[in-house]
């Protein structure tokens, strides 16, 4: 039998504002954070590009690292890379291992129109939930960085005459780089963290002198500290950390909006387990105390039953950020993924063009951030309540391609 949600309407300041291109910039509240490659049967990522909703767009996965890789790192991109025996041969002795794709020409012909046209950050996302990577030590760590940047970062001379691949680049000699490196770590570690600390070390001494800005991002898990990057987040500079707020009830944002279903019409905030403010204090007088925090969402509904889903709809997901917008450290929302949330159509747009919305609606509230929620009189409609085209599956949302 098919479900249903019903249609709420309720108050809220400043929602319907028209889409213009989209710039990431440091300081910014509202930007909105896409993770993409994982996606069933997803659109190339020019289209996601093309949305003036999105600012900075994750590619996942790097699943497979070089020690488990044949010596090379393997790849991830659904069904925008070609497979079978399309990768590159690692240095190693077993060619069954060999997982570095070669040949992604929408990807590689979409990422420097993304960045130079439509004003995207890319970064490579590493990581993810399969268990085919692993670090061990701070040698192999920092020999990993110096593999990432020298096939994702900048090209080199030296890096051609060595005969070592460069994924990305395109054709006619196109150089082309990644806008930095995002860490989605859900294996635990067998040497403390030591590999991932190297490695953004490494990859952070890498970045001076760089032709243009790079970024270091991370997804940890929201229970604090996180068992598999806590130490990595603590001990070395993040820039912005999108925390997974679904699959962990106690700290979910679905824990938060069951507790909090009236908060846009009171201001008043009951407990409910939500870590925002824990991770906050976990990262104060550490390296990355001045990281950008966003809130990560999935996309689209798992399952029929919205009050035990880990997905938000719009009035949820307007009370929460409503909620936590004008905190010092607030940058925007992720959200987990982009097909997901292409297909998750409103009245007013996709998911990502919903959140993004409510986002520019806060950000042009001037008065949101001087008074105190209970005080605040400036509300408009909001959209109805979403519902998903088809419920995804299975109820845990993966962070892998289920194809």
């Amino acid at each position: 039998m098919g479900w249903f949600r019903s249609f709420v309407i309720i108050a809220l300041p400043l929602f319907f504002i028209s889409h213009s291109r989209a710039n990431y910039t440091v300081n910014a509240r509202s930007s909105v954070a896409l993770y993409w490659g994982q996606g069933p049967g997803q659109q190339r990522l020019l289209h996601f590009c093309q949305q003036a909703s999105v600012d900075i767009i994750p590619l996942a996965f790097v699943d497979i690292f070089p020690e488990q890789g044949n010596g090379f790192p393997g790849t991830n991109f659904g069904n925008q890379c070609w497979g079978g025996s399309y990768v590159y041969k690692g240095p190693g002795n077993d060619s069954a291992l060999n997982q570095l794709q070669s040949e992604c020409p929408q990807l590689i012909a979409d990422i420097p129109v993304c960045q130079t046209v439509y004003g995207k950050k890319i970064l490579l996302s590493l990581g993810g939930g399969t268990t085919g990577y692993q670090l061990t030590g701070t040698e192999n760590g920092e020999a990993f960085a110096d593999f990432l940047w020298g096939a994702f970062g900048p090209r080199t001379q030296e890096w051609l005459d060595s005969g070592l691949p460069r994924p990305f680049d395109g054709p006619n000699n196109q150089s082309v780089e990644v806008d930095g490196f995002d860490f989605d770590i859900q294996v635990p570690s067998t040497d403390n963290e030591a590999g991932y600390i190297a490695m953004v070390q490494r990859l952070r001494s890498n970045f001076v002198g760089a032709n243009k800005p790079k970024i270091i991002t991370g997804a940890p898990q929201c229970i604090v500290p996180d068992a598999n990057m806590g130490s990595m987040i603590t001990s070395t500079q993040f820039d912005i950390i999108w925390i997974q707020y679904y699959n962990t009830p106690q700290c979910s944002a679905r824990n938060w909006a069951n507790a909090n279903q009236n908060y846009l019409l009171t201001g008043i905030e009951a407990a409910s387990g939500f870590s925002y403010d824990t991770w906050a204090d976990f990262l104060s007088g550490t390296a990355s105390a001045n990281a950008k925090l966003y809130i990560g969402l999935p996309g689209a509904p798992a399952t029929a039953d919205p009050s035990s889903d880990f997905y938000l709809n719009t009035t949820e997901m307007s009370s929460l950020v409503k909620a936590y917008y004008c905190k010092a450290n607030f940058g925007g929302i992720m959200i987990w993924e982009a097909t997901a949330a292409e297909n998750n159509v409103g009245p007013n747009g996709t998911f990502y063009q919903d959140v993004k919305d409510v986002l520019l609606g806060y950000d042009g509230n001037s008065l949101l951030c001087s008074i105190s929620p209970g005080n605040n009189t400036s509300r408009r409609r909001i959209p109805a309540t979403r519902m998903a085209t088809a419920p995804l599956t299975p109820t845990q949302i993966t962070r892998r391609n289920p194809n």
